[in-house]
């Protein structure tokens, strides 16, 4: 069964072209996917959520029985008459910095909270005080910013007491009520520092917030720069653990050794990783922030997605629903076909190399394997890819291109909806025989309309696959069109079906305890003297969030 299948390995003989253009996608500024290109830029954006105004239930809401209690405590009418004066009095006041805000925070757990995004960090933030309708926030955060992105504002009401500390998270969000968010891209050019009120839209109410930027002008990052938290998995070249650069927002540091990447002969797929992330602008892929590099060792700095992996989840539940399984596959949907305009192909779709965010929406991740600069007449001969997803055409080794894409896709709503991909065996060569020959079977649990779809993705001829034509192919196909809105989707306007567990945005509590308990300690690094020569091959691959090349 699946739970009991262990994680799934990687295969490849990957060599990897640079890239050169960039084509546009929908995305939350730019959701018709117009001929505007993103503007790349290297700063700190702080945005502080002050107050909220004539937030109300949607029609026909009533009052969560808990929340309704809660509000009748004596607590709650302490926290009404905390006022900004109040706030910031304390604030003043030596004694009562620390952990004062936070212990008052998750005391409010019954006052609407806000989730804010940007660039796929996300920061929950819960009232310190007011009422219902008028929730005081008088809260302040730092972004790193890599180019022109949307601010998002979401506002949600619990419906009971959360059971975890922290911030005060739920552990289960999913029955959480929606009352409305805001989007919109800041004018970093032009900005000023007032605070101004944004009406909620999807609810009643306004929202004020202030704005400031601050740029960067090709500073040169080391490791001393970050402080080192927690070590959250280790991979084939390095560790991957959450950093908190000095002031900044919460990201992933990961690191490689060069030693071994140059006798691993990969320093091509490696430079070639850090290009597509640097290049890639999409709510539903892991951003790049930065990139260095020191004599020994290369560092790839991103945003830190908390929700787990999609593989965490899929073991624990062992299968999803229909609605679920379309939501990620339809978010997947976005993703694949935004760097296919990039003439990226992926090659390596798993749950493994899915996460999850701080709300539930998806965030695809680790782009070692991708192939660039493929355009739509192009194949490519490389075998490399996870076994259990790879293509017929991979298999038989007559060359492929994007169509790969949409077979994975496939293979991974399968499993998703049965538990196990379609062509599972425990026996590797047994496995490929059954890619090659087996009939797809169906279960009680795939409806007519999955049965449809998964058949047109899982069909062996490349040139006849659902995809072939491209990613708007899959779109009209029932099993999404009458019931996913892809313009909505692409602005993040649909609520995901799953919110994750997390207490904070640096919980690492969706992450294996057998790293999360390692020392985060930046290793020394013996014995790996290399020369200029395989130096200067590294070349090109600091980056602090503009096209500009940066010293190391």
């Amino acid at each position: 069964m699946s739970w009991l299948r262990g994680k799934k390995a990687s295969v490849t003989n990957l060599k990897a072209d640079d890239a050169s253009n960039r084509s546009t996608t929908p995305t939350p500024s730019n959701p018709d996917g117009k001929d505007d290109k993103p503007t790349f830029r290297s700063g700190l954006l702080t945005i502080r959520v002050l107050w909220a105004e004539g937030l109300s239930l949607p029609a026909g809401v009533a009052v969560p029985p808990a929340v309704q209690s809660a509000l009748n405590s004596q607590q709650a009418k302490v926290a009404a008459s905390v006022s900004p004066s109040s706030v910031t009095q304390q604030r003043l006041a030596k004694k009562s910095r620390g952990d004062r805000d936070s212990i008052q925070r998750t005391q409010c757990w019954w006052l609407p909270y806000v989730v804010m995004e940007y660039e796929v960090n996300q920061v929950l933030i819960t009232p310190l005080g007011g009422e219902l309708d008028k929730p005081l926030y008088m809260y302040q955060a730092h972004f790193d910013v890599s180019r022109n992105s949307e601010i998002s504002l979401q506002c949600y009401l619990r419906t009971e007491e959360p059971k975890c500390g922290g911030d005060g998270l739920a552990d289960d969000l999913g029955n959480d009520i929606f009352l409305g968010g805001i989007k919109f891209v800041p004018n970093f050019d032009g900005m000023g520092n007032q605070d101004q009120w944004y009406e909620l839209v999807g609810g009643a109410g306004k929202v004020q917030i202030g704005v400031a930027y601050q740029p960067h002008y090709g500073q040169s990052l080391t490791i001393d720069d970050f402080e080192l938290m927690t070590v959250i998995g280790k991979g084939s070249f390095g560790k991957a653990g959450v950093s908190l650069l000095i002031l900044f927002s919460p990201i992933i540091n990961v690191f490689a050794r060069k030693a071994h990447i140059v006798n691993r002969n990969e320093i091509t797929h490696t430079l070639a990783e850090r290009l597509v992330l640097a290049q890639v602008d999409s709510p539903f892929i892991v951003p790049l922030k930065f990139s260095f590099q020191s004599e020994q060792k290369l560092y790839l700095v991103l945003a830190f997605v908390n929700g787990g992996e999609l593989f965490h989840h899929l073991q624990r539940e062992h299968r999803f629903d229909e609605k679920r399984a379309r939501f990620y596959s339809a978010e997947l949907l976005l993703a694949l076909e935004h760097l296919h305009e990039l003439d990226v192909v992926y090659r390596d779709l798993k749950p493994e190399n899915i996460l999850l965010d701080y709300t539930g929406h998806i965030a695809l991740c680790d782009f070692g394997l991708c192939k660039l600069n493929m355009k739509d007449n192009e194949k490519t001969n490389t075998f490399c890819g996870t076994p259990e997803y790879l293509a017929p055409e991979i298999l038989c080794g007559n060359g492929y291109d994007k169509a790969i894409d949409w077979w994975t896709l496939g293979v991974l709503l399968y499993e998703m909806l049965a538990g196990l991909p379609p062509f599972y065996d425990e026996v590797t060569d047994k496995m490929y025989e059954k890619i090659l020959n087996d009939p797809l079977r169906f279960g009680e649990e795939f409806s007519p309309e999955a049965c449809s779809i998964l058949t047109s993705l899982l069909n062996r001829d490349p040139s006849r696959r659902l995809g072939v034509k491209g990613a708007d192919e899959i779109k009209r196909h029932p099993f999404f069109h009458k019931h996913i809105d892809f313009k909505l989707l692409a602005q993040k306007k649909i609520q995901p079906p799953f919110k994750p567990s997390v207490a904070s945005p640096v919980d690492v509590s969706n992450f294996d305890m057998v790293f999360t308990e390692e020392a985060p300690v930046d290793s020394f690094v013996e014995g790996s003297n290399l020369s200029q020569t395989v130096q200067a091959q590294f070349n090109g691959f600091s980056y602090n969030g503009t096209h500009l090349s940066v010293a190391s």
